[in-house]
Order: C-alpha cells, then sequence, then structure tokens
C-alpha cells in the first residue's frame, strides 16, 4: 500500500509550513518563550485564517471537513516548527468531543467559533477532578470540556471556585497548569452528552496528532544536526566527513523515518473506522514519543538534548572561530526541550 501523500496533501503541507515559516518564526517563539503568561493572543486567530483549526470539524460549521491524514499533516508541521500551539488537545480532541455530542445549535456554535481561531476549549479527561489536573492551556482557555464516560460538559473557564495554578516545567512554549475545582457543582455544568464510543475516538485521533508533532520535532532535529555536520570543521575537516558522525546520523534516521510510515498508516485507520486504530493509535503514540529523544541518545549534536527541539541561530560572538565549542559557521544552534502531554493513564 502506497502511503504517500496526495497533490492536495502535498499542497496543504507545503502551505502550512510556508505560514509557520513566515509568520510563526523563530524570534516569535522565542518572546513567547521569554514572556510571561506564555500566551500569543494572535496566533490562534492566524490558524483560523489559514484553516488549519477547523480541518476536522464540517463544512457546514465553518470547517474544511478533511480527516485525520490531513490533521497529522498540519501536526508535523506544527512540530516541526516548535509553534506555541497546543493543537492535539485544542483542535483535534475538543472539536472531535464536541461534534460526538448531543448539544444542537450549541454544539454549532462550540465548533464555529474553534473553526475560526477564536474560541479556546480545553478537554480535561475523566473527569471529575478531585486532587487537580495538569491542563495545557488552561490559564487562557475560554471554557474546559469535561469528560467522563463519554458524557460531556462545559463549564466557563470564568466560573467561580476554578482555580488555576501555573506551573513552571523545561517547556516554555506550551504552558501548562493545574486546575482543580473547589467548591463547583459539577452537576450544574452544560450538559452537552456524548457517548463513550465517540469520546474514545476522538482520544485515539489526539494521540495521532501527538505522535505526528513529535516526529516533525524529531526530523527537524535531525535536520538540524546533519546540517551542522556539513559546516562544523574539526582538525580541519568536516566533521560530517568522519565515519562516526555518518554512523550516527544514518541510526538515527533509520529510527526516526519508520514513525512516518506507521503514522500514515495509523491516521488512514482512524479516517476508515478500522478496527485496527484501537491498537494502533496508542502503539503510534507510544513509538514516536519514545523514538523522538533518539538524537540525545545518540549524542547526534552537544547541544541536541530531547525530542522536541527549537531551533535559534544566534550569531557568533566576535572573533570565534569555526572549532568554537559548539559555535559553527553561521552560528550555534541553541535547543530546547518540548514537553508533550498524557492525554490518560497508560
Amino acid at each position: 500500500m502506497d502511503f504517500g501523500l496526495t497533490q492536495p496533501q502535498e499542497l496543504l503541507r507545503d502551505s502550512i509550513a510556508r505560514f509557520l515559516a513566515q509568520d510563526v518564526g523563530i524570534e516569535r517563539v522565542r518572546r513567547v518563550m521569554d514572556s510571561e503568561s506564555g500566551q500569543d493572543e494572535a496566533i490562534h486567530g492566524q490558524l483560523g485564517d489559514q484553516g488549519i483549526t477547523g480541518l476536522l470539524i464540517d463544512m457546514n460549521r465553518g470547517g474544511s471537513e478533511l480527516g485525520m491524514q490531513e490533521a497529522a499533516i498540519a501536526a508535523q508541521e506544527i512540530g516541526r516548527a516548535a509553534a506555541p500551539v497546543n493543537f492535539h488537545s485544542s483542535y483535534v480532541l475538543a472539536p472531535l468531543l464536541i461534534a460526538g455530542a448531543d448539544g444542537g445549535e450549541r454544539r454549532n456554535g462550540l465548533l464555529e467559533g474553534i473553526a475560526e481561531g477564536r474560541t479556546l476549549i480545553t478537554p480535561i479527561l475523566d473527569a471529575p477532578i478531585e486532587n487537580g489536573r495538569v491542563v495545557p492551556d488552561a490559564a487562557w482557555s475560554d471554557a474546559f470540556l469535561l469528560e467522563s464516560g463519554g458524557s460531556l460538559h462545559l463549564l466557563e473557564a470564568t466560573t467561580a471556585g476554578i482555580d488555576i495554578e501555573p506551573l513552571q516545567t523545561v517547556d516554555d512554549t506550551r504552558r501548562v497548569a493545574e486546575v482543580t475545582f473547589s467548591g463547583v457543582d459539577l452537576n450544574a455544568a452544560e450538559s452537552l452528552g456524548g457517548s463513550a464510543e465517540s469520546s474514545q475516538r476522538a482520544v485515539y485521533a489526539a494521540q495521532i496528532a501527538i505522535a505526528a508533532d513529535a516526529l516533525g520535532a524529531a526530523q527537524k532535529g535531525l535536520h538540524i544536526a546533519v546540517d551542522y555536520a556539513k559546516e562544523r570543521k574539526q582538525f580541519e575537516r568536516i566533521i560530517g566527513s568522519f565515519q562516526a558522525v555518518k554512523h550516527i546520523c544514518a541510526e538515527v534516521l533509520a529510527e526516526v523515518e519508520p514513525v512516518q510510515s506507521l503514522l500514515w498508516h495509523t491516521a488512514d485507520a482512524w479516517d476508515d473506522g478500522s478496527d485496527e486504530i484501537d491498537h494502533f493509535a496508542p502503539l503510534l503514540k507510544a513509538h514516536a514519543t519514545d523514538v523522538a529523544p533518539g538524537l540525545r541518545r545518540h549524542r547526534l549534536h552537544p547541544r541536541v538534548r530531547h525530542a522536541h527541539l527549537l531551533q535559534a541561530r544566534r550569531p557568533r560572538p566576535p572573533g570565534a572561530g569555526e572549532s568554537d565549542g559548539a559555535q559553527g559557521a553561521g552560528g550555534g544552534c541553541d535547543v530546547r526541550l518540548r514537553g508533550t502531554l498524557e492525554l490518560r493513564p497508560e
């Protein structure tokens, strides 16, 4: 079976990559990382203008009505660009959960808001929360979508009694917070119905998106390291000419690239409604997030440390030579960790 992209999918990938390179470049990502809030208020609307936020939403609700393969393409490019967006949560899990709800006009309004990038809804699985839960985007979410046994309840973020405590993590591009409900009557939250089957299917989709994000970041990290090996000199030779460095790059490529085929197969199974998805989605997520840190395990580059990588080219200091530390021609490569969130306990 051919798991290559179709021409429309290639155009979609190129369009997303071009948008991220032009509008969500490394300088903008660094500003988000250095900010106190970690929030980029404009990025969600820009993603909505590009149609990225509505890939999995029906056309009559403002979306593109595409499939999981297209969503995986978007997630992979977002991971490759280290964009400060929790795509798997806000634009995969949330809209799919809501689409399986029984909310009628209310459901349609929520989906339209998500598709336009003006409504940010954060799902919390296996609610209610007794001792708090680490949640992405909690500090600036418009509402929380509580799921329990397939039943969905919507709780506005401004509801009295919701305690949101931002957490400091190693990943400054995707902030998280601990959310607890003190004195909040969850039974009074707006009920949207739902079913266990549709909720589980949404979770599988989010697992695919997380895997695609990790794969895109790993591929970018490998690309950075290979480019560095082609320009860095040691003993008057490009280090990429050394056999040991060649072997390390080849080993990492051999680990990373098969994940791409597994990703396409799993996304295709999700689109087809195949029973294989029950096994392949958790397997893909576990495998992708395990393979991605291969750059660190193989010590491919002194500053390539983790699976989710952020390239930040900085000017060399005056007088720095090609063999000074990790600096090479064109500047150094600053790499930071980007963590992934577990959707539910494994």
